[in-house]
């Protein structure tokens, strides 16, 4: 298991770290949610030493945190969201959907799609630096990974070459660890923060990404790893724009 887990870091992050890979990719699914917490942590140690110098400039330091974390992850989501935009955007069946895919170019689509997602996550970045609370930005990074993992492990590969095709053979015990994981994140969310906040989180996680799963499934029949990338973006910036607008709810507790 700690080759899976060293497999995981390793495929959503650029972090070197020395060991074996897993033999069997579909294990290190489970293990998804703790690049996301690696992460969040590092946003969270971002904000604290931007505290401890008083360096008071929510959205400056919500910018640097997104670029930080863009290049923790070798731009690896955002590089499968603009190539989704570009595809579904410009595709007209789906081997011509499948063929702009690998494309490498990036066209007007992807390059909006980009744009807008990272003046999102920045935006909601600063609203929750200036209220204080940075947290939802930590669970909003477990969350989506978990998501991916969910969405490697149901949903079928578009092509058998796909980045993500190892990942997915994992069959029913891929399916049942990814699930547990996904509860593990939730329950990790309710014991560190609030149950509310949890269920908050894993609805927004799920809904938006579900819906653009189906949206894949009728386009190509299934999802290839720049579809696994834009998922992840999507859930991450369901779950931000969600807290964003429930968090001064009454009931809604971020520790």
């Amino acid at each position: 298991m700690f080759h899976a887990m060293l497999t995981a870091l390793r495929t959503l992050t650029i972090i070197p770290l020395p060991g074996k890979d897993t033999e069997d990719f579909s294990r290190s699914l489970c293990f998804f949610p703790l690049a996301g917490v690696l992460l969040g942590f590092v946003v969270l140690l971002l904000y604290r030493s931007a505290g401890a110098v008083g360096f008071n400039y929510p959205f400056v330091l919500a910018l640097l945190s997104v670029a930080m974390v863009t290049w923790l992850t070798g731009g690896l989501h955002i590089d499968g969201l603009g190539d989704v935009a570009d595809a579904f955007g410009g595709g007209k069946s789906k081997d011509h959907i499948l063929r702009l895919l690998k494309d490498p170019a990036m066209g007007s689509y992807g390059v909006c799609a980009i744009v807008l997602d990272m003046l999102i996550k920045a935006g909601c970045w600063q609203f929750f630096f200036e209220r204080g609370n940075p947290w939802l930005i930590f669970w909003s990074f477990s969350f989506s990974r978990a998501m991916q993992g969910l969405a490697i492990a149901f949903i079928p590969n578009a092509r058998a070459e796909s980045i993500a095709a190892p990942f997915g053979k994992g069959g029913s015990s891929a399916k049942v660890f990814v699930t547990i994981a996904f509860l593990v994140t939730t329950i990790a969310a309710a014991w560190f923060s609030s149950p509310e906040a949890a269920l908050a989180c894993a609805l927004c996680s799920l809904a938006a990404p579900l819906l653009f799963g189906f949206y894949c499934w009728k386009k190509i029949q299934g999802i290839t790893g720049d579809c696994v990338g834009a998922m992840n973006e999507i859930a991450e910036v369901s779950v931000l724009l969600g807290g964003l607008l429930i968090m001064d709810s009454s009931w809604m507790v971020l520790k």
